[in-house]
């Protein structure tokens, strides 16, 4: 299977939960593209596990945070995996279109 997944993770459950979360995504998508939405912290961390990162770091607006809708709608992938499980990133699958499959 190849395409683009996107995996969020703000750094909830530390690195353990990061790598643990990107490897099984990995194990369901072999050949995929893996972008890591994360913060600048969690780029220093876990930012080797994926192919590309975007350290945008928390959302603090509405403004930043429709501008992150958007990355991720450009972005065209055919998964998200939300690592983070916040009320703003739940909120954030709703805000995504075309409508990727949200894990």
């Amino acid at each position: 299977m190849s395409g683009t997944v996107i995996a969020i993770w703000f750094g909830a459950g530390g690195v353990s939960r990061a790598e643990a979360g990107l490897d099984a995504v990995r194990r369901a998508h072999p050949g995929a593209r893996l972008i890591l939405l994360t913060t600048p912290e969690g780029r220093r961390k876990a930012g080797a596990l994926a192919e590309e990162c975007w350290p945008e770091g928390t959302v603090s607006g509405a403004a930043a945070f429709l501008a992150r809708a958007r990355r991720l709608s450009w972005a065209s992938a055919g998964h998200i995996y939300d690592l983070e499980t916040s009320r703003a990133t739940r909120f954030l699958r709703l805000c995504v279109w075309p409508r990727p499959q949200w894990h």
